[in-house]
């Protein structure tokens, strides 16, 4: 599995232009994820959510697995 930790503008520019899932790390504990919105300066906007860019960790990953049970 490639796990990227994505820290400089030129490696959010690629996760939104290749539409990679980025998953948000605070405090040690898993804060949100989704598809890249915009980033500044000082905060990263995932899902509609700002996340700031000193206080949390953003890691390029595949996006997470769901199963779906249709009813029968």
């Amino acid at each position: 599995m490639n796990i990227t930790r994505l820290q400089f503008d030129v490696d959010f520019d690629n996760a939104i232009f290749f539409s990679q899932y980025v998953m948000v790390v605070t405090d040690e504990k898993i804060s949100g994820g989704g598809l890249l919105e915009g980033y500044d300066e000082n905060s990263v906007w995932i899902n509609g959510n700002q996340h700031s860019r000193s206080h949390s960790s953003f890691i390029q990953m595949p996006p997470p697995q769901v199963q779906i049970d249709f009813a029968k």
